[in-house]
C-alpha cells in the first residue's frame, strides 16, 4: 500500500516539534509522501522548514479563517503578523510550496453578538479571495476549509470560488456540506479531501459524498493531529493512523487505494 497523505499538520502541536518521529511512522505504514499544510504565517514557516530536511514533503502556505476570528476577537493581544497576505505571497514562491492554504470560511463556532459576527465573516471573505488571488498569481491549487454548524459557509465558499474564475485545481478538505454543493463544486474543478471522520459511525453523510463523487477526484489525508480514524477516536491523530483511514476506504466503501495515490500526483509536482 502507497499512500499520499495531502493534509498533515507536522507543524501543529504535539507533532510539532518532534514531528520526524511521526514521519518515520508514517512511512513505516505506507505514506510515500505528505503535504504539511500551514494555518498562519508562523506555522507556514515552520512547514517550509520541516519540508527542507526531506525529500517526499512537500507545503501548502496559507491562513485559517479562524485566525481571523481570533484577531477580531482578542486584538489587543494578538500578532497581526501570524494573518499577514503579503508573507504568504513571499512563501508561495519557495520550491517547495504546491498549494496555497489552508484558506476558506468557517463558521462553525462564531460568537453571539451579531455585529462581530458580520465582521468576522466579512473579514474571512476578504482573506479568502485573497488567497484565491495568490493561488492564480503563482499558478497553484487552493486546499479549501469549510465548516458550519449550517449551510451558509458552503454556499459563500461556493459563491467566491465562482467569482474568481480557479483554472487550477482546489481541494475540499475534509470534505462535507450539502450533496448539491458539492456536484456544483465538483462541476467546477473540485478534489474531495477524506479523513478519518469518514470511519465515525455516525458520518454517513460524508460517506454518501465519497460515494457521488468520480473516482479521480478523491484524496487521502489524515489532518494529524486532528480527526483520528477508528478505533483511536478521541486520542491525538497521528500521521500513520491514515492507514487504518486507507483500510477503511477500501474495504468499506470500495475505494481503489492505487486510484487516490494516483489521484494526488498533482501536489508533488
Amino acid at each position: 500500500m502507497q499512500i499520499i497523505d495531502t493534509h498533515c499538520h507536522y507543524n501543529l502541536e504535539p507533532l510539532w516539534p518532534e514531528w520526524q518521529k511521526h514521519w518515520v511512522s508514517a512511512q513505516a505504514s505506507g505514506v510515500t509522501h505528505s503535504v504539511v499544510v500551514g494555518t498562519n504565517v508562523t506555522t507556514s514557516r515552520q512547514a517550509l522548514e520541516i519540508a527542507a530536511s526531506e525529500a517526499n514533503l512537500r507545503v501548502a502556505v496559507g491562513i485559517h479563517p479562524s485566525e481571523y476570528q481570533e484577531q477580531l476577537e482578542t486584538p489587543a493581544t494578538f500578532d497581526n503578523q501570524l494573518v499577514s497576505l503579503s508573507e504568504i505571497d513571499t512563501l508561495a514562491s519557495q520550491a517547495k510550496v504546491v498549494a496555497i492554504g489552508e484558506t476558506g470560511l468557517d463558521y462553525y463556532r462564531l460568537p453571539d453578538d451579531q455585529a462581530l459576527q458580520t465582521q468576522i465573516k466579512a473579514a474571512q471573505q476578504a482573506a479568502f479571495e485573497g488567497h484565491l488571488v495568490l493561488a492564480k498569481k503563482h499558478d497553484l491549487p487552493v486546499i479549501v476549509h469549510v465548516r458550519d454548524v449550517g449551510e451558509a459557509a458552503y454556499w459563500d465558499v461556493l459563491a467566491l470560488l465562482k467569482k474568481h474564475s480557479l483554472t487550477q485545481p482546489f481541494i475540499l478538505h475534509c470534505v462535507s456540506g450539502p450533496i448539491e454543493y458539492v456536484k456544483q463544486a465538483l462541476d467546477l474543478g473540485a478534489y474531495l479531501g477524506l479523513a478519518g471522520n469518514l470511519t465515525y459511525k455516525t458520518a454517513d453523510h460524508l460517506r454518501s459524498i465519497a460515494k457521488v463523487a468520480p473516482a479521480d477526484r478523491l484524496l487521502l489525508e489524515t489532518d494529524a493531529p486532528f480527526l483520528p480514524p477508528v478505533p483511536h477516536r478521541g486520542q491525538t491523530c497521528e500521521p500513520w493512523m491514515i492507514a487504518k483511514t486507507a483500510q477503511f476506504l477500501q474495504t468499506e466503501l470500495g475505494l481503489n487505494l492505487d486510484q487516490l495515490h494516483a489521484n494526488s500526483q498533482f501536489l508533488l509536482d
